[in-house]
């Protein structure tokens, strides 16, 4: 990632609006102290993400807006622009504003981000708030200083897998979330089975409750049917009684008009009528009275079963109750098994990013091999030293032990001639004297001649035996790592294999196609997703996409198709007219061809252009690449580490 504009109003002592251009080359930003310089580093770590207001300077993270002086007032916001541009050329403008009592906000290009999408985007470009590449006052001492866990971070963010982590973590939590979110939703439906089996046995107590109200219902219906007819038949008898004496009151009126002579007869006959039907209506409205009771009780058994009515409809709603809350905890399983199957997703899609880390993992295995030498050659060495400081105190104690042999014989000489001094015959004792003299120096001669020549072998074979030594852990080293590297893309081949014995015998596009070395990322990008579809029609109709191969037609001067090895015949017609090239010149292409870059930069001739896709194809091409290299490398290796190990045991021999 390139930096090249910084804008600042309201951040610390920047109360104006300011603006730094950094250019290519070394720019240098230089003043007194309090100007702030240590100000402008601090705003490019805030807006990366900074949250720590210790880190800041600062005792909240408010106190980065200007507070105002004597002659100048206090700002109410802080704000910073930095404008960038990533790897593939991309503009990139971050934005950070903060307002006193508001908290920070965050622009990427205009949308409104959170701060961990910002610390995202920076990790993705290994950087961010805490790079090593923001040095500020005493972080050299602390990287001096640093513990091994901390120079790892600092190793991962220069190889730019800090990103990796940050998203591993975050799929890890979402994880433990989706976890979490499922031991819940257990509690929930072993609380909901408790509650649905309280329910039923209130369903059941409720239903007998209304069977028992239903008969209860009948039974007040029978009374009431009985009593009413009862009061039925007795007021049809005091009706037809009242009729009987209405008619015999007719009679008495038509005699007392017929017999007018008879009056006095007639009155009395007529007054015993009389106080015969008060005591008929007196009977009538004892009757009505009846009547009016037996009513009322009906009103009364009429209230009790609306009573009835109400209780069962708010049972019928309590039930309703229950199944809506059964209702929503099915919602929430099936919303906790899409969150499920999304943290799936994340998870497959950073096994997908898997091939370029074990690519970034493999150069840092060479690198470490190249070390395991470089170490294996500096042992020798050191070796070789010992080997001659051993020597050279063999020759000084040697040395010491022949100075011993002299003086000795000098003292065995002074002693022979004291006694050749005292013998008779002196002169033909000192030819012989002389003579042994002579011997001994000529046997002690070539004793030192021999000694000499042994040193010398002694030393010609040591230094043989530190270069076989060296060879052979040379040999051992590179073998390793080549076998190493070789096992992790056969087992990664095997894989494929079993995919493709599971689709019943198809094998996919990148399967069947060969690239030369350096063109991956070329046919990667030309073929896109369709490189893991299957190569032939499939034996039944079933939904997909499939390579059933056309009628090619001639390749263009600098076809893609020249730089295969092997191309199933299924491709050629999407390959023929596809110009490979270094760089895109610009040409004009006719309809139907494409042009693309070995970097993997795709143009068509219909204007669609895209760049940065198919990494994970490329990935798949260039570790088939690989394992075809390695397998012609292992068998010369072999031999080579064979031969050195029988060399540097025959020099031990």
């Amino acid at each position: 990632m390139q930096i090249h504009r910084l804008k600042l109003s309201g951040f610390k002592s920047f109360v104006e609006p300011a603006e730094l251009r950094i250019e290519p080359g070394l720019t240098g930003v230089v003043g007194p102290n309090g100007c702030g310089k240590s100000n402008l580093l601090e705003a490019i770590r805030w807006v990366m993400g900074e949250t720590s207001a210790k880190s800041m300077r600062s005792g909240g993270m408010e106190d980065v807006i200007f507070a105002g002086t004597t002659t100048r007032p206090p700002r109410d916001f802080a704000e910073v622009v930095l404008h960038a541009s990533d790897d593939g050329g991309e503009e990139l403008v971050v934005t950070r504003r903060i307002e006193r009592g508001a908290g920070s906000a965050y622009r990427v290009n205009g949308r409104d981000v959170r701060a961990k999408d910002v610390a995202l985007t920076f990790a993705d470009a290994a950087t961010g708030a805490h790079s090593p590449a923001l040095v500020s006052q005493g972080k050299i001492a602390q990287v001096i200083a640093a513990k091994p866990a901390e120079r790892r971070a600092m190793l991962e963010e220069a190889a730019g897998i800090a990103g990796l982590h940050v998203r591993r973590k975050d799929a890890e939590g979402k994880l433990r979330a989706a976890e979490t979110n499922l031991a819940r939703l257990e509690d929930l439906m072993a609380g909901l089975d408790a509650q649905i089996s309280s329910l039923r046995r209130q369903a059941k107590q409720a239903e007998r409750y209304t069977e028992l109200t239903h008969k209860i219902q009948a039974a007040e219906a029978r009374l009431l049917f009985a009593r009413w007819r009862e009061a039925a038949a007795a007021a049809k008898e005091a009706r037809a009684a009242a009729v009987a004496a209405e008619q015999q009151v007719a009679a008495a009126q038509a005699a007392v008009t017929a017999a007018q002579s008879e009056q006095a007869g007639a009155a009395q006959q007529l007054a015993d009528a009389r106080e015969e039907l008060a005591d008929r209506r007196d009977d009538a409205s004892a009757h009505g009275h009846r009547m009016a009771a037996l009513a009322e009780k009906l009103e009364a058994a009429e209230a009790r079963l609306t009573d009835l009515d109400r209780q069962q409809k708010r049972l019928e709603e309590d039930r309703e109750d229950a199944d809506r809350l059964t209702s929503a905890a099915v919602e929430a399983l099936a919303r906790l098994t899409q969150e499920v199957a999304a943290s799936r997703a994340a998870v497959t899609t950073a096994e997908t990013a898997r091939p370029a880390l074990a690519e970034r993992a493999e150069d840092r295995e060479r690198a470490h091999r190249t070390a395991e030498l470089a170490l294996a050659k500096a042992t020798a060495d050191h070796a070789g030293v010992e080997a001659e400081w051993r020597v050279a105190e063999a020759a000084v104690e040697q040395a010491e032990a022949r100075l011993a042999r002299i003086e000795a014989e000098a003292a065995r000489i002074a002693r022979t001639r004291a006694d050749l001094a005292e013998s008779g015959d002196a002169d033909a004792d000192v030819v012989a004297a002389r003579k042994a003299a002579d011997d001994a120096a000529d046997g002690l001669a070539g004793l030192r001649d021999r000694l000499t020549a042994d040193q010398a072998r002694k030393a010609a074979l040591q230094t043989a035996r530190d270069d076989a030594a060296s060879a052979l852990a040379a040999a051992r080293a590179e073998l390793a790592g080549v076998e190493r590297e070789h096992t992790a893309l056969t087992r990664d081949r095997d894989a494929r294999a079993k995919r493709e014995a599971g689709r019943q015998g198809l094998a996919t596009a990148l399967d069947r196609v060969s690239v030369a070395a350096g063109y991956e990322r070329a046919l990667a990008a030309v073929l896109g997703r369709d490189g893991k579809s299957p190569l032939g029609a499939p034996a039944a109709p079933q939904d997909g996409r499939f390579w059933t191969g056309a009628d090619a037609p001639a390749p263009v001067a600098d076809s893609l198709l020249a730089r295969l090895t092997n191309c199933p015949p299924e491709l050629a017609a999407r390959l023929a007219l596809v110009h490979c090239v270094d760089a895109d010149d610009g040409r004009a292409l006719a309809p139907g061809e494409w042009l693309v870059t070995r970097a993997g930069h795709l143009r068509r001739w219909d204007g669609f252009i895209a760049r940065g896709e198919g990494a994970a194809e490329a990935a798949q091409l260039e570790a088939a690449n690989r394992f075809a290299e390695l397998d012609a490398a292992l068998p010369p290796l072999r031999a080579a580490a064979a031969a050195a190990e029988a060399e540097d045991k025959a020099v031990r021999e």
